[in-house]
């Protein structure tokens, strides 16, 4: 009996976690869709949005690869490049609250992130969905929480299959984009930082800057102590000499100023690692870990560090 119940409690497990952001039903007139999300539960939306704002940074590169144009993106993307030129000048930079200047743009859905302060308010303007950043547990795509998120955006725009389908060659194209490193990057170390008011930020896999291209797509590995030191002190605020306390073969920084090269040599000299192997990333364009985003860094990065071991 005990093994019949433990089944029937696998079955229900199974099926709650299918029945997250799926489409259960669609109007007779084909203009409204019904679907279900894990934050916001049933929600009826726009089976063709013509005005989308998405508040989630990982968002707009995706329905730009979905094939849908955007009205309203987070103003943190204002210098985004991939945003710029998926967009150009027709999107709006919208500051998270901002609901006077939201309503100018007269959305038809609104995504955001989950938590988020202002989505009862949103929820009065357009259908508002949150969504949790996540590699999703019943995921086609876990544990990559950026296809996940793209998944998860292709069932809201109506786009599963396509979604399905760009997840699926683009693991096959991480091969290709990995062979491109004269030297393999397994057997390496590595370690990625965000430029802070005050210092400096470590950076786990899956969080953007480059998180995805450094560790999931080109392989490299990330040093016992700071996976530990992630575990206890994320978002620590750091100082260059404060990295010296991991193993690492490369660190790739993201900074404002990119060409800053005694930022360089103090990392250098702080790790102990040849100042080719301090690779200096540009923050505004690699906070974006939509798979536009994540591909031109991939191959930004498999450029650099190819030209620093042939130094």
């Amino acid at each position: 009996m005990k093994i019949k119940i433990m089944i029937l409690l696998t079955a229900v497990l199974l099926l709650t976690g299918c029945s997250s952001f799926r489409e259960i039903d669609i109007s007779e007139d084909g203009e409204t869709r019904r679907i279900t999300t894990e934050d916001t539960n049933e929600i009826d939306i726009p089976a063709n949005p013509e005005s989308i704002v998405l508040f989630r940074t990982i968002d707009p590169g995706n329905a730009a690869l979905l094939g849908f144009d955007v009205s309203g993106v987070n103003e943190g993307l204002e210098n985004n490049g991939t945003v710029e030129d998926a967009f150009g000048t027709e999107v709006t930079y919208l500051e998270p609250g901002d609901l006077d200047s939201l309503k100018e743009i007269k959305p038809d859905l609104i995504v955001t992130y989950s938590p988020d302060e202002y989505f009862e308010e949103y929820q009065k303007i357009a259908p508002s969905i949150r969504i949790t950043y996540s590699s999703g547990i019943m995921s086609p795509f876990s544990p990559r929480a950026y296809l996940t998120q793209l998944y998860y955006l292709g069932v809201i725009l109506n786009k599963e299959d396509e979604a399905n389908k760009i997840g699926d060659e683009w693991e096959a194209e991480t091969t290709v984009l990995k062979r491109e490193l004269n030297e393999q990057a397994d057997g390496k170390q590595a370690l990625v930082a965000v430029e802070h008011a005050d210092g400096y930020l470590l950076y786990n896999e899956y969080m953007s800057y480059g998180t995805e291209a450094v560790y999931d797509v080109l392989g490299f590995q990330m040093d016992e102590s700071a996976k530990n030191d992630l575990q206890e002190n994320l978002f620590d605020v750091k100082q260059p000499e404060n990295f010296n306390a991991f193993e690492t073969d490369y660190i790739f920084v993201n900074v404002e100023n990119t060409a800053d090269e005694a930022l360089q040599q103090q990392f250098s000299e702080a790790l102990g690692i040849p100042a080719a192997h301090v690779i200096l990333l540009n923050r505004d364009d690699y906070i974006t870990n939509d798979l536009i985003s994540v591909r031109k860094q991939t191959k930004y990065i498999v450029d650099k560090v190819n030209e620093a071991d042939a130094d």
